[in-house]
């Protein structure tokens, strides 16, 4: 049987029918996997308190929590910090963040500075059981966590932190906790092939609006 390159094997040759064998792994997610049925109750070495712990997007539970607030994710790529949130022992939510969109003006001049390493993007905040006053507190404890694991994972110094909210969500939390508002987003959105490490064949459409804020640390 003659074999070819599929794009969805990554480059490599198979014959259809070893392809179609082939266990899939990542389910499209850049290997991070949704479990049914999986809840935040599962037991975590105690604590006191309010905490964050780093954990990987690989992390089952993370995973799954995190694809079940974004279920049409990609997964998350690029510099990363993941972490669970915990009260008293018991994980109440998720938080993290990841690389920021590359070349983003606004961003760009907030922190000016051209090095898109410098900061960070917070890409995820889902809390489950919250409490009143709960999120701001989280956000200080990130912007402390963050600082420290950043320097130690990737060496640089962090500027600060964006954020992009979709409505109907207003960025209370952020607002609440004094991050600047920067606008809004333009609401297009691009669908993208890689190939060999390039991206190719950009497709542009309409997408929404998203509020945008940033807080330097």
């Amino acid at each position: 049987m003659p074999y070819k390159i599929y794009p969805e094997a990554k480059f490599k040759k198979y014959c259809r029918e070893c392809y179609d064998k082939k266990p899939k792994k990542g389910a499209g997610h850049s290997g991070m996997v949704k479990v049914e049925g999986l809840k935040p109750e599962t037991p975590l070495p105690l604590c006191e308190g309010l905490e964050l712990e780093k954990t990987t997007k690989g992390n089952k539970l993370y995973a799954t929590i995190y694809l079940e607030h974004y279920p049409g994710s990609k997964g998350i790529l690029g510099r990363q910090l993941n972490y669970f949130i915990k009260k008293d022992g018991k994980v109440v939510g998720i938080v993290g963040v990841n690389s920021p969109p590359l070349n983003y003006k606004k961003f760009r001049e907030y922190f000016n500075t051209d090095n898109e390493k410098l900061f960070v993007n917070n890409n995820v905040f889902r809390i489950i059981e919250t409490e009143k006053n709960l999120g701001t507190k989280v956000l200080k404890l990130l912007r402390n966590r963050i600082r420290i694991d950043y320097k130690e994972c990737y060496g640089d110094e962090l500027m600060g932190i964006v954020t992009f909210v979709e409505p109907p969500r207003t960025g209370s939390v952020y607002k609440a906790d004094n991050w600047d508002y920067l606008g809004k987003t333009q609401g297009k959105k691009c669908s993208r092939r890689g190939n060999h490490g390039k991206w190719i064949n950009k497709e542009w459409g309409e997408g929404t609006k998203k509020l945008i804020f940033a807080k330097k640390i």
